[in-house]
């Protein structure tokens, strides 16, 4: 891989995180641009990574989940940024079990791999409901004051003892949206007094279909938690969105989107 292909991957892609998913003609721009250039890098990795994002942009998880397999089968070393969003998008379509390897040697050495991987390992241990890896992660956040409602959120559910529950919750969560999974966002909110953390699931299927998505998962948090034997708390929430609707990961200046 060269340099000069890396340099110009990364453009492209850092154009993508520029453009709401909606605006379907500026992808399909980036995406003739991408196509050009792995003409002239054929089987290049960054150049893969990059098309595997545009692909979940694009709603093609079949695609997405494809080029996964064939980046993972090419291998090789990657730049942490490349690392960073191929994790990512792993994370994002469901492929956890390969985001779990990439991962497991950056969890055995937070304090190196912090600075690069800190959003990935964050999203990773929410989404499989692992509380203890956030606290493992506290311990080496640099910034954990402005981080504070997150490892509030984990505390306040393990001093609780509500551990197992979130872990279970996060686990029906992914296992109703495995197939159909685009994205994977959540926010967090302390405006109540208390923190909250909000689930934002972005598939690829129609309107209607997501009403009856969401319906079928709050039918089945609200039978889980009439069943575990404790008291519900109401600070962790899940919404089902089409993949459209997400708006773009770079806030930018408007002249800047011009370009």
């Amino acid at each position: 891989m060269t340099e000069k292909a890396e340099l110009v991957f990364e453009g492209l892609l850092n154009k993508l995180y520029t453009i709401p998913f909606q605006e379907t003609s500026k992808i399909k721009d980036i995406e003739a641009k991408i196509f050009t250039e792995l003409q002239k890098y054929p089987a290049n990795i960054y150049g893969l990574i990059t098309l595997m994002f545009l692909q979940i942009m694009q709603a093609n998880r079949v695609g997405a989940k494809d080029t996964a397999f064939r980046i993972w089968d090419i291998g090789g070393d990657l730049s942490p940024y490349f690392e960073l969003v191929y994790i990512e998008n792993l994370i994002n379509i469901g492929l956890l079990d390969m985001a779990k390897i990439l991962l497991t040697t950056k969890f055995e050495n937070i304090r190196e791999n912090i600075d690069d991987f800190y959003s990935v390992m964050v999203k990773y241990a929410i989404v499989i409901g692992d509380l203890s890896l956030l606290s493992k992660i506290k311990q080496y956040d640099e910034y954990a004051s402005e981080n504070e409602t997150l490892y509030e959120f984990a505390e306040m559910y393990q001093e609780s003892g509500y551990s197992g529950q979130f872990k279970n919750i996060q686990k029906m969560i992914i296992e109703q949206q495995g197939n159909n999974i685009c994205a994977y966002e959540y926010n967090l909110y302390d405006d109540r007094g208390f923190p909250e953390l909000e689930i934002e699931i972005y598939n690829n299927t129609d309107s209607n279909q997501i009403v009856k998505e969401q319906e079928q998962i709050d039918k089945k948090i609200d039978a889980y938690w009439f069943s575990c034997g404790k008291e519900r708390l109401y600070n962790h929430s899940v919404t089902f969105k089409n993949i459209r609707e997400h708006e773009r990961w770079i806030e930018v200046e408007a002249d800047a989107m011009e370009e």
